[in-house]
């Protein structure tokens, strides 16, 4: 809702402009005889002569509303709103007609009033242009109006000459004034779009300081606060102060998130090169350790060669040779000599079995090689939700199967959980499906690729699954129990289901295991554990039966007390 007053000497205009214009609807008057045109203007032009030395008498007010509010102005919601705002503007005790126009997509009426009233008093207009706005916002939110967005919403295409000019001018200016610091800055901008600036010295005098600046296009020029207010030359360097501290601020917060940047950086290399300092020194380590094991294991002095040893025990040695070098080594790296060839132990079954697998998985000639050689043989597996990733080196004796070692090199979770039509589940999802409850999904994608969310059932071994537009949580009847809605279609599609019950009909609610047994079953099992799992084999309490003592020959006896039942809750 917007107010424009027009005050005018000759009421024969504006009557037959209002009354006169196609699509012209008369909705209220009073005070003046409303045959026609001629006669309104006879009747406002009688009663201007009690004040006949008052040249600007007559009053024209046109109310404008947004297009969004047509349908709730009718007529009478017109005439109410015209009577109101006169009243609020002082406008009474006087002649008025009132008329709507259509010859606009916006509604709109105009009220025409004689500014001498009755008693020959005049309606006073100071500050009318003030009161005007103040009482179209009261009105506006009294009666629910929508607020229009100022010059936002303007159809510049249908505006002709200066307007035209003006509202391009207002365009521009709006667009380049966030991104200039200063009004040098405004006016090159402004320059580059065809629109002149200049600025207005106090006194017309250029040495002076600046008091206003003009925008001029297609030869037709506006004060800066004709534009818009926000638009004068004080508001105007305001924004640009705004616009400099913001820059400032921006600047400073980007060098701040610069050196945060790369201090973070630094760190992280930092600790990248003490990470791998780390494990540089831990291979070197775990080398030294394993080359070390593997001359103590492999030396000269722990085994024989197989071709001495099988020459040695053919041809026969003395006793002084294997005693002289079981002296040569250290006791608690003492090793016997292989034993004899003999027709029940050959020389080819004295040699040591090589591992020729490893968690099941038989070995390649090639990952042989590896895992014999000084490096190793790295490996992966995945165990549980974890993925593990080991390397693996052998430790040899002569009496048996070589020894695998496995160092740790790395470890990491592996997301097992489920996929819902592109969705991952969480591990609360996971967890509230396993308990027995119901869980909600968005942005589920269709084959078409279309997205949709909803409420998703399933099985508590993630099978089957359902999905609701609405809440699965509906207490139906079925069998001996209520229960949700979920849970009835879990059972009748053969899957075991923890459900919510009511207990014994009171309102007291527990979960259950209800099953069938069989698909063609018509009824339920039901049962406090699972029945899937295992029963757990309870260890029955035992009692002492003291011995009687008129029988000495009868001992103290153990007798086993079976176990307690589950009943249920508490009453």
């Amino acid at each position: 809702m917007i107010g424009k007053i027009i005050t005018g000497k000759s009421f024969k205009g504006a009557v037959e402009y209002v009354m006169n214009k196609p699509g012209s609807q008369l909705l209220a008057c009073d005070g003046v005889d409303a045959a026609d045109a001629r006669s309104v203007t006879r009747s406002f032009n009688f009663q201007r002569k009690a004040r006949p030395e008052k040249e600007y008498v007559v009053g024209h007010i046109s109310l404008s509303f947004h297009p969004d509010d047509t349908p709730k102005l009718t007529d009478e919601t017109m005439i109410t709103l015209a009577e109101e705002y006169m009243r609020r503007m002082g406008i009474t005790d006087t002649q008025y007609i009132v008329a709507r126009h259509n010859d606009t997509e916006h509604p709109h009426i105009h009220i025409v009033y004689n500014r001498v009233k009755d008693n020959a008093k005049l309606v006073k207009r100071h500050n009318e242009q003030i009161r005007n706005v103040a009482v179209c916002k009261a009105m506006k939110r009294k009666y629910g109006l929508t607020f229009s967005e100022g010059k936002e919403n303007v159809k510049t295409e249908k505006l002709h000459g200066p307007d035209r000019v003006k509202y391009a001018i207002y365009g521009a200016v709006k667009e380049a004034l966030p991104r200039c610091l200063s009004l040098a800055a405004l006016a090159d901008e402004l320059k580059r779009q065809g629109i002149a600036t200049a600025f207005v010295h106090r006194g017309g005098d250029p040495s002076k300081e600046v008091q206003g600046l003009t925008f001029t296009k297609d030869n037709v020029t506006f004060k800066a606060s004709q534009i818009d207010r926000k638009f004068s030359y004080g508001n105007l360097c305001k924004a640009i102060e705004a616009n400099r501290v913001q820059a400032e601020t921006a600047a400073r917060q980007a060098e701040k998130q610069r050196q945060r940047e790369q201090a973070d950086e630094l760190k992280r290399q930092q600790r990248k090169e003490t990470a791998r300092l780390r494990r540089e020194e831990q291979a070197r380590r775990t080398e030294k350790e394993f080359q070390k094991l593997w001359a103590e294991m492999f030396s000269e002095e722990g085994r024989a060669k197989p071709q001495e040893s099988e020459q040695a025990q053919v041809v026969g040695q003395s006793e002084e040779a294997p005693r002289a070098s079981a002296e040569r080594q250290p006791i608690r790296e003492r090793k016997m000599p292989p034993p004899a060839a003999t027709p029940d132990n050959p020389p080819t079954e004295r040699l040591r079995k090589r591992i020729t697998e490893i968690r099941g998985e038989k070995l390649t000639p090639e990952e042989q090689r590896r895992l014999y050689s000084p490096q190793g043989l790295t490996l992966t597996y995945n165990k549980e939700d974890m993925e593990y990733t080991v390397l693996c080196r052998p430790f040899a004796r002569q009496d048996g199967p070589d020894i695998l070692t496995e160092h740790p090199v790395s470890q990491r979770r592996i997301d097992r959980n489920p996929t819902v039509y592109g969705v991952r589940l969480s591990d609360e999802q996971v967890r509230k499906i396993r308990d027995g409850e119901y869980i909600r999904l968005e942005n589920m994608q269709r084959e078409d690729g279309t997205l949709f969310s909803g409420y998703v059932v399933m099985d508590d071994r993630f099978t089957t699954g359902w999905i609701f537009q609405q809440p699965p949580d509906r207490w139906v009847k079925h069998g001996k129990y209520e229960m949700w809605e979920m849970d009835k279609i879990l059972i009748e599609n053969n899957f075991v289901a923890h459900a919510l019950v009511k207990w014994w009909g009171i309102g007291q609610t527990e979960r259950l295991y209800l099953w069938k047994e069989k698909p063609e079953d018509t009824d339920y099992k039901e049962s406090w554990n699972d029945p899937r799992k295992p029963a757990r084999n309870i260890r029955p309490t035992v009692k002492q039966v003291p011995a009687d003592e008129s029988r000495p020959d009868r001992p103290t006896v153990r007798v086993p007390e079976p176990p307690k039942r589950r009943r249920g809750p508490k009453m």
